[in-house]
């Protein structure tokens, strides 16, 4: 099969498309064909050398994909070959930037009805990770009010929609105006540029100096640094990339207030082996929320496979409205 692999750790040129081995069917496996995958953070990350524990050369990333199943493993049930689905391959295995791709049918979910695979693709990392931070992490139930730091981009634009699905009230901080419409569209509240506001004081207005009830850090290093101070008394903190230079002050910051601090990392279930099956329910649930067109995504731009070093160049700049996809097949 074609495929986009990684040689060695380093910049997006160490990409290289060439002919790979199909993907060996496990017997909790669906073998997907890959009609299209998407660009996250976690992709630059690991060609950067994250995660490179037991990694060998070469390998593929891609943790979002879109396809259809043509081949089932010994264990599995509920699915069969010719079903369109999605899901988030593990982080710890060979991804969706080739033809085929193997994923634990317990992650895997039917692909929403009302979506072609470039935007069903660009859904499954993002929702899982703020679907598991905001209702499984916090237990949202609509009295609060939410701060979405990075809300233009693909895991903040995705909370904001479930956050006000919950009905919360949302607050998101973004720069450009296409990243602030973005927010406004998708359903938040207030929308704050960070580049022309002080963000703090603006929260101490919105909420009569009380803070927020969940302050969702989408950005890390020095957003979160400073984001304990938006959070409420006996709130929470969620955050998805982690602290800069003062993590332990921010901590002390929480400490003060009673707060919680919640990390998320999506790939846990499948990397541990942990309730691998709650992705797929998540992953069904919002399919069905795509298709009573409740939730949505937004796909910036399309790249071909043959264009992903590009692809990479451009989401490591940090600057991506909503999500890159990358068509393999048409």
């Amino acid at each position: 099969m074609r495929a986009l692999v990684v040689n060695e750790f380093g910049s997006p040129e160490v990409l290289c498309l060439r002919d790979f081995p199909d993907p060996t069917l496990g017997e909790q496996d669906l073998l997907i064909e890959v009609h299209a995958s998407a660009l996250n953070p976690i992709d630059f990350k690991i060609r950067r050398g994250a995660l490179a524990k037991n990694r060998s050369f070469p390998f593929v990333l891609g943790f979002d994909v879109s396809g259809i199943i043509r081949a089932v493993g010994k264990e599995v049930s509920g699915f069969s070959p010719g079903d369109a689905v999605y899901a988030s391959p593990s982080l710890v295995r060979n991804g969706a930037n080739a033809e085929f791709v193997c994923v634990d049918a317990r992650t895997v979910a039917p692909k929403p009805r009302s979506l072609d695979h470039l935007h069903a693709a660009s859904l499954p990392l993002v929702t899982l990770t703020a679907w598991e931070a905001l209702y499984d992490r916090v237990g949202l139930d609509g009295t609060e009010t939410v701060l979405v730091q990075g809300g233009g981009g693909g895991v903040g634009h995705v909370a904001i929609q479930l956050a006000r699905l919950r009905g919360c009230r949302v607050l998101a901080t973004a720069s450009r105006n296409e990243s602030m419409q973005l927010c406004l569209e998708m359903g938040a509240d207030v929308v704050i540029n960070y580049r022309e506001e002080d963000v703090i004081q603006r929260i101490n207005q919105e909420t009569n100096g009380y803070g927020c009830e969940v302050v969702f850090d989408c950005v890390g290093g020095d957003v979160f640094d400073w984001s304990p101070t938006c959070v409420r008394a006996n709130g929470h903190m969620i955050s998805i990339a982690g602290g800069g230079a003062d993590m332990s002050e921010a901590c002390n910051k929480l400490f003060v207030r009673n707060a919680t601090l919640h990390f998320e990392m999506m790939g846990v279930p499948t990397m541990y082996g942990v309730n691998p099956e709650k992705q797929g329910e998540i992953l069904r649930q919002a399919a069905a929320q795509v298709d009573l067109g409740h939730l949505r995504v937004h796909v910036s731009r399309v790249f071909d496979l043959e264009q992903l070093q590009e692809a990479h160049s451009l989401q490591e700049q940090g600057h991506v409205v909503g999500k890159l996809a990358l068509r393999v097949l048409n």
